[in-house]
């Protein structure tokens, strides 16, 4: 009996352990039996800590994203870095980390710069954010906030004086440019307010007003990365120092200490670190559900203090770069090779069949008038010159120089309109233009002008050379000339003429622009001279 009785109990023993195991084998079934899935994070350094500590909360919990136990981890690398990583193509450069299937940049703008298809899905949202501002002295805060000033006024400070908002002994801005967003947005928005069009455009990206400001801001600038500017401006006697701004988030600025906060007046960019879900072939559907739940985990109100306390604003909606990709590609390669303006000659044709009627005028007050307008939309650092062209204008020289290529002082814009005002089309059927573009090509290279795009504009009807220069010598005879460390530019508009293959092949081996148009009465010949006048 005592045996039969010790059986029955340890067989109801043995099934009691064994449901147990089965109920707690069927709990991990159905919870993580699919193993570990991994989320990879990669970050910008300027949110990694609160990103980290979300990430660690995270994976406290122990979250189950299907049937994978989930688990978060986090890289921080710099945005410009990822933008090249991830447009680059081929294989994966494995200094960068492990591939993201969710990527957090400084800003929108780098989301911007790595649009390629099939990259990134949907508008990703921000998480945090923090406004960028320059990082300057006490002192020259005051003094900027008292001048009002904007976006627009900061190339014209870097280039001249702090005297203009009364600090007299302080020399420019010295205002460093980091490679970095924070550069980036301050540039465009530089751009945005010298254009008035805001957000930047592709077109008003390559107006010479926005080449030069950007450029303005660019050259001479002192070389300081981020940490070591902020350093330099919050020295006892920053008026000796050799860095007076840096464009930084008010986050860098807060953690840093020591320096005053300027907001110049118009739109402020901002950094807003947008969580974007990478679309590549190494992101699987379970890891584009992860990323998708750990961004919204990151927003989620009960992260706010996280990033509160380490520096950042509430997140924003989510806005775009603004500034379209081409814009943001134009500002950023004008901040990397500044050029301070054009610095032109004009040609312009006076042969008699320039005073053939077009519209209400003739075919040269015509072009006259455009020259005048576009003379008065380039500021006083550009330079122009002006030469007419016929035949025996000077003696036996088809050309006359009118006003030698000057910056565009008050001086220089009354020489060359007095010349325009008196010009006159000369009795000879025939030009030579050809001869005259050789002389004013040596010329021009002769008088170069560092720092500035060097060009020629050709405005000529014909042309109808009968020099001694054919179009085969013309083209040989300027390209012995050019000095690659002095590089000129040709434009050529033809207006009422055939034009020739010579001019075109000419303007394409000089890397000008080749237009033709049936009358000068036209609103796009006007644009034509004016691009030629102002691009660089």
């Amino acid at each position: 009996m005592v045996a039969v009785l010790l059986l029955a109990g340890a067989i109801f023993a043995w099934f009691q352990v064994s449901d147990r195991a089965a109920q707690d084998d069927s709990a991990a079934a159905s919870g993580c039996v699919e193993g570990e899935a991994t989320l990879f994070v990669t970050v910008d350094p300027d949110i990694e800590a609160p990103v980290r500590a979300v990430a660690d909360k995270y994976n406290a919990g122990k979250p189950q994203v299907r049937d994978h136990c989930a688990k978060v981890v986090v890289t921080a690398r710099p945005s410009a870095d990822m933008v090249a990583g991830l447009t680059a193509g081929g294989a994966w450069n494995g200094v960068l980390g492990p591939q993201p299937a969710l990527w957090i940049p400084s800003s929108s703008r780098s989301i911007e710069a790595a649009r390629v298809p099939g990259l990134i899905e949907g508008e990703p949202t921000p998480i945090a954010a923090s406004p960028i501002v320059l990082a300057v002295p006490e002192e020259l805060r005051v003094a900027l906030e008292q001048a009002r000033t904007t976006w627009a006024d900061l190339p014209g400070l870097q280039q001249g004086s702090l005297s203009a908002v009364g600090l007299a002994n302080w020399g420019g801005l010295q205002m460093a440019l980091p490679a970095g967003d924070a550069t980036l947005a301050a540039a465009t928005a530089v751009a945005a307010a010298t254009s008035g069009t805001d957000p930047l455009t592709d077109q008003a990206v390559q107006t010479g007003q926005v080449v030069s400001a950007v450029s303005g801001l660019a050259a001479g600038a002192p070389e300081a990365d981020t940490t070591t500017a902020l350093t330099k401006i919050g020295t006892p006697e920053p008026v000796k120092a050799t860095v007076h701004a840096v464009p930084a988030t008010e986050q860098q600025m807060q953690a840093h200490g020591g320096v005053a906060i300027f907001r110049p007046v118009g739109t402020a960019p901002v950094a807003d670190h947008p969580a974007a879900l990478m679309s590549g072939s190494w992101v699987d559907q379970t890891q584009n559900l992860l990323a998708s739940v750990f961004a919204e985990y990151l927003r989620a109100p009960e992260q706010a203090q996280t990033f509160t306390m380490a520096g950042f604003a509430a997140a924003p909606p989510a806005a775009g770069a603004g500034a379209t990709r081409g814009a943001l590609e134009k500002v950023q390669a004008t901040l990397d090779n500044p050029v301070l303006g054009v610095h032109s000659t004009i040609l312009l044709d006076t042969s008699s069949s320039m005073s053939s009627i077009d519209g209400s005028a003739t075919r040269l007050a015509t072009v006259i008038g455009a020259l005048k307008s576009t003379m008065n939309v380039m500021p006083p650092d550009f330079g122009l010159g002006l030469w007419a062209f016929a035949k025996n204008l000077d003696g036996t020289a088809p050309y006359e120089v009118l006003a030698p290529a000057k910056a565009l002082s008050d001086a220089q814009r009354t020489a060359v309109s007095t010349a325009l005002d008196e010009v006159a089309a000369s009795p000879s059927r025939t030009d030579q233009a050809y001869p005259t573009l050789l002389a004013a090509y040596r010329s021009a290279v002769a008088n170069y002008v560092a720092g500035k795009t060097n060009s020629i504009l050709l405005l000529t009807d014909g042309p109808d050379d009968d020099s001694t220069i054919t179009g085969a010598k013309l083209l040989a005879d300027i390209s012995a000339g050019i000095d690659k460390s002095k590089p000129v530019r040709i434009d050529i508009i033809v207006v009422g003429g055939p034009g020739t293959q010579t001019l075109q092949a000419l303007a394409q081996q000089t890397g000008g622009t080749y237009s033709r148009f049936a009358t000068s009465n036209d609103l796009a010949f006007g644009t034509a001279m004016v691009q030629a006048l102002t691009a660089p």
